[in-house]
């Protein structure tokens, strides 16, 4: 089964994530498992430095309000679901679960389930927020085998008409682009950007790209496909000027094991990649 799991544990922009998972899932007709976790003990116990000491205060507070948020969960998930449903017509399965299981157990027993997941996560970082820094989260994209689809604050509606692909050459790319392609009914009607940046576009690199270019036609056969070649020093740069210039609804990157996107997904970088350009962000993993 083609599956949507969306994570949750706070009530930030509750109503709007639910709301932007339903309209994401009834647009690519795929399964929506809502889950809220608890997992804060195992967050402490894993990244608080210094925790044989005095447990501060702050922390103390967090996780109190936290337990309380998480004790009712279930019921306001299904209330906000409920009230979604009346303004919308759902036409796909859903199902709501709260967990204290750590986040990535859910994702890899839920991959253990389905082979076609879909991670969904909201760009802040709960805990880590509330608790001013005292505690962090691991790296999910890092940590998780499944793509991972990244929902700015404030959208509720999965409007998705323009995709921008950015590429380094990945062989990847090709198998990630096919599932993007299938991940929309009607994809006939998107417009599919494939973004390449270089800093030196000599003979060998254009060799590359044109060379992938054609690959890409050949293999994906995705309409409306288009390619843009920038020259900027940096990828998050040339993002940053093709996102000016055409305004796309979902930026979509591929987490290299090595290479070029490597330092974009190291742990101090990741959420000032998610969070810069304030799109929803779709990230494959390099098989």
């Amino acid at each position: 089964m083609k599956t949507n799991l969306l994570l949750l544990d706070s009530y930030k922009d509750i109503d709007d994530l639910i709301a932007y998972a339903f309209s994401l899932s009834n647009r690519s007709k795929r399964h929506l498992k809502i889950v809220y976790v608890f997992d804060f003990d195992w967050m402490r116990q894993s990244f608080v430095v210094g925790s044989a000491g005095p447990v501060d205060p702050a922390l103390v507070a967090v996780e109190k309000n936290a337990k309380k948020e998480f004790n009712v969960a279930e019921a306001k998930i299904k209330e906000v679901a409920a009230d979604y449903m009346k303004k919308h017509a759902v036409k796909i399965p859903f199902e709501i679960h709260i967990t204290e299981m750590n986040r990535i157990d859910v994702v890899q027993d839920e991959l253990d389930r389905t082979s076609d997941l879909m991670l969904l996560i909201s760009n802040h970082q709960s805990y880590s927020e509330a608790s001013g820094g005292l505690m962090g989260y691991p790296n999910l994209i890092e940590h998780v085998n499944s793509p991972v689809f990244v929902i700015p604050e404030n959208s509720r509606h999965a409007v998705v008409k323009k995709i921008v692909y950015a590429t380094d050459f990945n062989h990847t790319d090709i198998d990630a682009l096919k599932h993007l392609s299938s991940l929309f009914e009607n994809s006939a009607d998107i417009r599919f950007s494939i973004l390449h940046n270089t800093k030196d576009y000599g003979f060998d690199e254009k060799l590359k790209w044109f060379g992938f270019s054609e690959l890409v036609k050949q293999e994906t056969e995705i309409e409306n496909l288009s390619f843009s070649l920038k020259t900027r020093k940096d990828i998050v740069q040339a993002i940053e000027e093709f996102a000016q210039e055409e305004d796309p609804d979902l930026l979509v990157l591929l987490k290299e094991k090595r290479g070029f996107f490597e330092e974009m997904f190291a742990s101090d970088e990741t959420k000032s990649v998610l969070t810069h350009f304030q799109k929803p962000v779709l990230v494959y993993h390099e098989k």
